[in-house]
């Protein structure tokens, strides 16, 4: 019987479904496998177990329930990433915990309140009579995806929003907290209104962004009517919900699609993001004008390997040195450059002719040889200055690839193309990865924990197997010698025979050792054998160990001329007439 709204949240969600609906997951065995979403890494050493409903990553050493992973993915604290999952599970918290009552969660109801305001004025009057509404018909946007992505209008008022969120009980500290108001000055209570402040956004049509559960978090806003001396869109500023190198616009509508597909188009503007979608292109995301940075890299190389670029490429002579593309190739993506032919961008392409935008989707050529195409046409590759200008623009992009497979696939292209010797581009190239910053074939994350010993792993793989079999444990675990098991693995042996709780680092630990014991298992005829062996092997870990502590002591007791001198020679005896006896 379910006790509690944990437990019951548990009972209802399987770990392998959540976990597999951030990253990619694949079948090992019994249990399943991914590249880490927490830390960078090239083989996969991210585990979940279905039997145990539990993950764990080898690498980093981070692992739990799926209470942990939603707090590690979502970067949330335990009431949020519970009302998360019950949502998920459709379960309901009744008892009201001050807790859950968080400031984080005071702003995501403000923003909640803001995005249905703006909304409802955009709502106002007939379609045909509303000229924002008219605007956004005119620029390609149908009824159904402008309420999809929930688009709004702020009036053209000082302080229209604030006087509608103080009436709904929020402050004036709160409103300006989530960057929707600005230039408020101390009051003498925090629930006054302070006539001081103003709306940030003011006759601006609305497009609200949402972080990855589609909660809106920020808002971008398009001046609307056009007006001198103002910018033609302003963005919320940084807040506790808002970081923005960390949140990529429309992805909580794309990320199925790209999990689905295997493959995200990155597109700059929101317009261009909508009508995308709009046209059936449903892994598109928007990068709102800025370059990629490495947050926004790993959260959509959780999701694919493959990623389109649909930028306006004019710049496309300078953009093999772009960071954001070298970051994206270093991340391990392949990157494809779509031809939007005439068009000045996607919203453009996509208002003119859906079909050729989904067409040019699914043709989009490789980075490599979209640099390569562009340098063509610019430079004639048989005289002397056009190889070096060809040479300039391909090979920083060729250096930025992470697999040395791909680069010399392309140095051999390039090589024909060119007909310049491979060994002279592959110089280019090794100067370029050397001086510029290009990807080492090496893993980013190191472990700075002590490398376990003999002793540590074989106390590890008997826990592991009293954990993993219910046969094993009945026939021995109460028979064996709690000595031999050192101070971090003791009470994990303790906690199995129901005498010790677990604290949270010992409870990992725990969960780290059955996933390695399920793994090894699967492989194993002689479970019994094995264990007993592992057994013998780790008393003579343990006398091993007492010797040599042993041998220290007798040292200092020779130099002290102490009176136990003779008693730690006899212990020492015992302990090595044991050791052969054991390796007989």
């Amino acid at each position: 019987m379910v006790h509690s709204p944990i437990e019951e949240i548990k009972s209802r969600i399987d770990i392998v479904d959540l976990v597999g609906s951030y990253i990619r997951l694949q079948k090992a065995g019994a249990n399943f496998k991914a590249l880490c979403p927490f830390h960078n890494e090239r083989t996969a050493s991210f585990n979940v177990s279905p039997a145990r409903q539990i993950w764990h990553c080898f690498g980093c050493s981070k692992g739990g329930d799926i209470f942990q992973f939603i707090k590690e993915i979502e970067g949330m604290d335990f009431p949020e990433a519970l009302m998360l999952l019950a949502d998920r599970a459709g379960v309901v918290i009744t008892r009201e915990d001050p807790a859950l009552r968080s400031e984080r969660n005071r702003l995501l109801a403000l923003m909640e309140e803001a995005t249905k305001f703006f909304e409802a004025n955009l709502a106002i009057g007939l379609p045909l009579g509303n000229p924002i509404a008219k605007y956004l018909h005119q620029r390609g946007l149908k009824d159904e995806t402008i309420k999809e992505f929930r688009l709004g209008y702020a009036p053209d008022e000082w302080r229209a929003l604030s006087t509608h969120l103080a009436a709904k009980r929020f402050t004036s500290a709160e409103m300006e907290k989530a960057g929707l108001a600005v230039g408020r000055r101390q009051t003498r209570t925090d629930t006054q209104t302070n006539a001081d402040g103003y709306d940030r956004f003011r006759g601006r049509i609305m497009f609200p962004i949402f972080d990855y559960q589609g909660r809106a978090i920020a808002f971008g806003g398009r001046v609307f009517p056009e007006r001198d001396h103002e910018a033609k869109y302003i963005n919320s500023p940084e807040t506790p919900l808002y970081q923005k190198s960390k949140i990529l616009y429309g992805l909580h509508r794309a990320k199925s699609e790209i999990f689905k597909t295997g493959q995200v188009v990155v597109v700059e503007g929101y317009m261009d993001m909508m009508m995308a979608y709009q046209a059936g292109v449903r892994n598109v995301v928007a990068s709102s004008g800025t370059a990629f940075g490495i947050d926004q890299m790993q959260i959509l190389r959780r999701l694919c390997d493959r990623l389109a670029v649909a930028f306006d490429m004019d710049i496309a002579g300078q953009a093999a040195a772009d960071r954001s593309i070298q970051l994206a190739l270093q991340s391990g993506f392949d990157i494809t450059v779509m031809d939007l032919g005439a068009y000045k961008d996607p919203a453009d392409a996509v208002r003119a002719d859906p079909v050729f935008f989904q067409n040019a989707a699914s043709s989009a050529r490789h980075i490599v040889q979209f640099y390569i195409d562009h340098a063509l046409r610019l430079h004639a590759p048989h005289t002397p200055e056009g190889k070096r200008a060809c040479e300039r623009m391909v090979l920083p992009v060729v250096a930025s690839l992470s697999s040395e497979l791909e680069r010399a696939h392309w140095v051999r292209i390039l090589s024909d193309l060119l007909r310049i010797g491979e060994d002279v581009l592959w110089r280019t190239l090794a100067r370029l990865r050397s001086g510029s910053g290009a990807p080492q074939e090496r893993e980013v994350f190191t472990d700075s924990q002590h490398t376990p010993s003999r002793k540590d792993l074989l106390e590890e793989r008997i826990l592991g197997m009293l954990a993993s079999s219910p046969t094993l444990a009945a026939q021995y675990l109460a028979h064996l010698n709690d000595a031999l098991f050192g101070n971090d693995r003791l009470p994990i042996l303790l906690h199995l025979r129901g005498k010790a709780a677990l604290a949270d680092s010992a409870r990992a630990a725990l969960g780290r050792i059955v996933l390695e014991s399920d793994s090894m298992l699967e492989s194993i005829t002689d479970v019994d054998g094995e264990f007993q062996h592992s057994c013998h092997e780790l008393q003579k870990e343990y006398i091993k160990e007492r010797m040599g502590e042993l041998s220290a002591a007798i040292s200092r007791a020779e130099q002290a001329a102490s009176p136990k001198l003779q008693e730690l020679l006899l212990e020492f005896q015992e302990f090595s007439q044991q050791l052969s006896q054991l390796n007989t």
